[in-house]
């Protein structure tokens, strides 16, 4: 089973952080394609197996988001 994990940030430039702390920090290898931004809205949203979705959490978190949501996926 997979989550999809969605957080709003006050900026940009807090996103590309975020993608990129993930991708190349904390799980690295983390495929780019499962994580989707949306600059309008200044919000990312990752779907990530449950093993790592408390990872992922973490680093969302870390980054004092607006909001944050976790819900479960399926494909």
């Amino acid at each position: 089973m997979n989550k999809t994990l969605t957080a709003t940030f006050e900026t940009v430039d807090v996103l590309k952080s975020v993608e990129d702390e993930i991708i190349n920090g904390a799980i690295a290898g983390f495929p780019r394609e499962k994580i989707f931004i949306d600059k309008e809205k200044k919000e990312i949203k990752i779907i990530s197996p449950t093993a790592t979705a408390g990872e992922i959490k973490e680093i969302l978190q870390s980054h004092n988001p607006k909001s944050l949501t976790e819900r479960d996926w399926t494909e």
